[in-house]
């Protein structure tokens, strides 16, 4: 997931929102809202806005936990309507309320008319008393809490590919090294794209043009391997084979089985290279894309790249999948995940099946939130049951996965 993760240290809790404390500051009580708020924006986010009970008790826990127990709020006063709202401009529609029905954190002078330039803070070790300063002369220390939304990519368009705008397809190139060809494939697959496959003169000069943009110097991997037909090759998205810009003499047997693009040729010309070869990422996919979220049974193959239905952009198909290796080995599964951690997990199972309930059961592990290349192995069992169970999958793209025998 090149372009999805939280801040370091932050959690990704629903709904595609990382919160977590940036940092703390010293500040003048009236001025700690403008401060914290331009903190936040450094990350593309806002101060702490709480809609419902769940977001009061969230930041409350962490209110608990800061070393300064006061918090800023995100409240700002709108000029206009001379109303408080929250600093992403939705309105103050929570007031928190204990189980007698009484006012324990809510001030009422959020219902009153606001005063620009003042700020609020939750105070109380835990308590989550809001409270309102304005004039205040003295300088406290404070955490700022941030929370940001991850940016998921768009089914349908180009979205963040590049267009070419003449064959219906939309092109990536990836400058950062992959660490081998199916390394890159699973790179072209995060974006519900596929290692590149070339059609025309066209579509060849666009991409080592793209590829040159983006620093790839040294070459692409392209979308094709051997067939096992001696010198024949195909593509992987099962496009028919209609062209080719080989080097003279190539493809050659005394070399590799995956077909690389040499960006430093002028025409941009290809050869075979051997799959284990460290090299950037070509990938394409057709405008208009849109990943339907199906749940298959299929048998899966070590090193082949699976993922959550629909991934990457929907999570909400719940889906088990069984990983089996040969008798005497354990499986191993490598995994990028990206859900929410109030209400999306992958259940690891050691067998194929599930026995006992809870933490009784044959389970490995159970994960949520972000995580990336996270390894789990199998204790003795040639087989490992994963299973996704979204309870929304808002606005977060679900996981990837390999495995392998061990």
């Amino acid at each position: 997931f090149a372009l999805c993760s939280c801040p370091q240290g932050f959690e990704l809790v629903r709904n595609g929102e990382c919160r977590g404390k940036y940092e703390s500051i010293i500040s003048y009580d009236n001025v700690s809202a403008t401060v914290a708020e331009e903190k936040c924006k450094e990350i593309d986010g806002y101060p702490v806005i709480i809609h419902d009970a769940e977001d009061y008790k969230y930041w409350m826990h962490l209110n608990k936990g800061g070393s300064n127990y006061a918090t800023v709020l995100g409240l700002v006063c709108d000029t206009n309507s001379k109303k408080w709202i929250w600093a992403d401009g939705s309105a103050v529609d929570f007031k928190p309320i204990d189980d007698s029905d009484k006012y324990t954190g809510y001030n009422i002078n959020l219902d009153g008319e606001c005063t620009p330039g003042c700020s609020w803070v939750m105070y109380g070790a835990g308590l989550g008393f809001w409270l309102k300063y304005c004039t205040t002369p003295l300088s406290y220390g404070y955490d700022v809490y941030c929370q940001t939304q991850l940016q998921q990519p768009v089914a349908g368009g180009c979205a963040e590919f590049e267009n070419d705008k003449e064959d219906g397809v939309c092109y990536e190139v990836y400058d950062a090294a992959a660490a081998n060809w199916q390394d890159a494939q699973s790179t072209c697959q995060k974006y519900g794209a596929e290692l590149a496959s070339i059609h025309s003169l066209q579509e060849n000069n666009f991409v080592r043009r793209l590829a040159l943009s983006k620093g790839a110097m040294n070459g692409v991997f392209l979308g094709a391997t051997v067939n096992g037909k001696g010198n024949n090759y195909e593509w992987t998205d099962g496009s028919k084979w209609d062209y080719n810009n080989f080097y003279p003499g190539f493809p050659n047997t005394k070399f590799g089985e995956c077909i690389a693009m040499d960006t430093s040729s002028p025409t941009g010309q290809w050869m075979n290279i051997n799959c284990t070869a460290k090299l950037s990422v070509a990938c394409t996919r057709k405008q208009g894309f849109v990943a339907q979220p199906t749940c298959t049974d299929k048998t899966w193959k070590e090193g082949e790249t699976i993922t959550s239905p629909g991934f990457p952009f929907t999570s909400s198909t719940p889906c088990d999948y069984v990983l089996t290796v040969p008798q005497g080995k354990r499986v191993s599964v490598e995994i990028d995940i990206e859900a929410n951690s109030c209400c999306d997990s992958l259940i690891l199972y050691e067998g194929s099946t599930v026995t006992g309930w809870g933490v009784d059961s044959n389970w490995i592990s159970k994960l949520t939130g972000d995580l990336r290349n996270a390894t789990y192995t199998t204790a003795s069992a040639n087989s490992m049951r994963v299973s996704w169970q979204p309870n929304g999958g808002v606005n977060v793209r679900g996981f990837q996965m390999t495995f392998r025998a061990v």
